[in-house]
């Protein structure tokens, strides 16, 4: 009986599909049909019931996966223990669009520097994107506008983003309040819309009777570039654009109402190899801390 066999029963176990488990330990399905027959011959008992379209565990399955559970726990702190602290193999991380342009790009360095045997595997979307790839493990950790309110998830906060009406100075937008009847009659370019920025954005604008016309855009860096043409506003993170105000390709606009910050959480599935997310959690934090709290990303730790 080996760890592999294990790793692979407990995948197919909680992911309900051997093809999923493949997908995930980066093998082939029939590599995982042979080590679960091998684990199945070295226990001797069956572990799956296979005569339905998804897997099932059988009564000695469901035995037999609270013991991988234990062994598989053993097993990571075994390794943090002995592995110096490093991480190993592909690390896959999914991000925000907004983390991945204020903050992922110096959080990658630090871990490639500190990892030098590890690979990192980015997976950059909407936030209730990464959420779905969370649940069905194939990303190992996310850094995204939660928390995931689901008991199989855990969540840490993170920091908080403020959000800003921002404007190409062309425009004539700056230099005063812009007023509600103004905003009214503007383009605005924000997220897409089943993100949480655009639903909280909607829900603002209604608090003042407005309606303006909402872009929708599914990439946080076009989104800038359209506002930097002067095509319309932007609802964008702060630190998003820091560069941008800094160069004055971009102003941040006062308006006559605040828009909300977005918070950050680090989430990631509950395990027994909980010891890999946790060591980037602990980075993450460390990166930020480093940085220090400032307008643009507020700490929560």
């Amino acid at each position: 009986m080996t760890f592999d066999q294990i790793k692979s029963f407990y995948l197919v176990a909680v992911l309900g599909t051997f093809a999923k488990a493949a997908e995930q330990l980066n093998t082939t399905q029939p590599a995982i049909s042979a080590r679960i027959a091998a684990l199945e011959d070295r226990l001797g008992v069956k572990l799956f019931d296979r005569s339905g379209h998804r897997v099932a565990l059988t009564p000695d399955g469901r035995s037999f996966l609270r013991s991988a559970e234990k062994l598989l726990e053993i097993q990571a702190q075994a390794l943090t223990r002995y592995g110096k602290g490093k991480l190993r193999g592909v690390i896959r991380i999914g991000a925000s669009d907004t983390m991945a342009v204020i903050w992922i790009p110096p959080f990658l360095a630090a871990l490639r520097a500190a990892n030098p045997d590890a690979e990192f595997e980015l997976h950059i979307g909407a936030s209730y994107r990464l959420r779905d790839e969370l649940m069905a493990k194939t990303i190992d950790i996310g850094f995204i506008a939660g928390p995931v309110s689901n008991p199989d998830m855990v969540n840490h906060l993170l920091c908080d983003c403020p959000m800003v009406f921002a404007a190409a100075p062309p425009l004539g937008l700056h230099g005063r309040k812009l007023t509600l009847a103004e905003i009214d009659r503007t383009d605005i370019f924000t997220f897409e819309r089943m993100t949480r920025p655009h639903q909280e954005l909607l829900r603002d604008l209604r608090k003042f009777d407005i309606s303006p016309r909402l872009n929708p855009i599914n990439s946080l860096q076009t989104i800038i570039l359209m506002v930097r043409k002067g095509l319309g506003i932007g609802v964008v993170p702060l630190g998003s654009i820091e560069e941008d105000v800094a160069a004055g390709d971009l102003v941040v606009l006062d308006t006559e109402f605040k828009l909300g910050d977005i918070r950050f959480t680090v989430c990631y599935p509950q395990g027994p190899d909980t010891q890999l997310p946790e060591m980037l959690t602990e980075g993450a934090m460390a990166c930020l801390k480093g940085r220090g709290s400032s307008k643009s990303i507020k700490m929560l730790y």
